[in-house]
């Protein structure tokens, strides 16, 4: 006879989840939520992978109300939640050009769905993030109930609320953990700018711009190498084998040239550098924050990388990481399956000594109810 396992765990975690941060959330409602979490990261549209984030919340007018810049559109309104996958299938699509699906919980026990999203400068945050850093919002949480469901990899899947709590759940039997994407992502942009002299307010835009790059990056492309090299770095051997520009590309210069911005021009960049990245291969950026070369290999140590598990990406990342050239800075790596990472260079400038990151500890489903 079959031995029958169950990720019962997970599912108390999301019902205990959902109870502290929306009182009174539909019962019925839930238990759809709870079947979908298993599929919300397979979605794909004509081949592109797509990876939702969906907004459940009593108030979505007052959210959009409290976001500069940002517009709702209603597409369903049900008086039950029986259509709730149906309507799901319907609006991910949206999602391949940066929408973001909602449900709101009437009053009246009726279900209204729709997307939603913020019109803003590719320097300026996205919705989501606006919504859980508005400090107004953060003193209605009594009357105001918000969290958002969104998809990071093939197998986990991020629950964050308007209270400020977070968690995410692991579906891998392999029990990984997951990196904070945005403490990786910020470590990678310091490291990007240490050595760009300019105004305080010019330096948050363009690093809002990476950020909001690399977030794009992590939701739609297969997986990239970022290397960070000093600005000083000149290439003898290592790096050989790519393409190098002759004249790097400065985002800095975008928004140094004058009080103004051409937003058109800063758009464009930001997708030619999502398309280096997503060439196969590594792209290389310095810390004065100049896009460098990209579609650059390097050969591994089949020995020395033995103990890596992972595929060629992951060892060329770790080829780099270890690697005696000392004005390497450090290394960005986002695999297919969603690991992230960012690790300096063993040899970089008097490095202090400290144990890589791999894996940052969060909540899956094996050891969700120790933490």
């Amino acid at each position: 006879m079959a031995t029958n396992i169950f990720f019962n765990s997970g599912k108390e975690n999301v019902e205990n989840f959902v109870a502290e941060e929306f009182p009174n959330f539909p019962s019925k409602l839930l238990a759809q939520l709870i079947n979908f979490c298993s599929s919300i990261s397979f979605y794909e549209e004509e081949g592109v992978k797509l990876m939702p984030t969906i907004l459940f919340t009593n108030k979505i007018d007052t959210l959009v109300r409290n976001v500069k810049n940002s517009a709702k559109q209603q597409i369903f309104l049900d008086e039950n939640e029986n259509m709730f996958r149906s309507h799901m299938k319907s609006l991910v699509p949206f999602s391949s050009h940066k929408w973001n699906i909602y449900v709101q919980v009437n009053s009246n026990g009726s279900f209204e769905y729709g997307i939603y999203r913020s019109f803003n400068s590719i320097k300026e945050y996205n919705f989501n993030t606006n919504m859980f850093l508005n400090d107004d919002l953060k003193t209605k949480t009594n009357i105001v109930f918000a969290f958002t469901v969104q998809a990071l990899s093939s197998t986990n899947i991020n629950f964050k609320s308007l209270k400020g709590k977070e968690m995410n759940l692991n579906f891998s039997l392999e029990g990984k953990k997951l990196l904070n994407f945005n403490e990786e992502i910020s470590e990678f942009i310091d490291a990007s700018f240490s050595k760009l002299k300019t105004t305080k307010k010019k330096l948050n835009d363009i690093k809002t711009l990476y950020q909001n790059t690399f977030e794009n990056c992590f939701r739609s492309i297969h997986g990239c190498i970022c290397v960070v090299v000093d600005k000083d770095y000149v290439d003898t051997s290592f790096f050989a084998d790519g393409i190098w520009l002759d004249h790097p590309i400065e985002f800095s210069k975008l928004f140094m040239q004058s009080n103004s911005y051409n937003e058109t021009k800063l758009a464009s960049y930001s997708e030619l550098f999502m398309d280096m990245l997503n060439y196969d291969g590594i792209t290389i950026v310095d810390n004065k924050g100049r896009i460098r070369a990209y579609n650059v290999f390097v050969e591994s140590d089949a020995s020395k990388e033995s103990m890596i598990i992972g595929g060629a990406r992951k060892r060329a990342a770790f080829t780099v990481i270890n690697s005696k050239v000392k004005k390497i800075v450090g290394v960005y790596f986002q695999s297919q399956e969603g690991e992230i990472f960012y690790n300096r260079n063993r040899n970089y400038c008097k490095r202090k000594t400290r144990n890589l990151k791999t894996i940052q500890p969060t909540l899956t489903i094996e050891n969700i109810e120790k933490n």
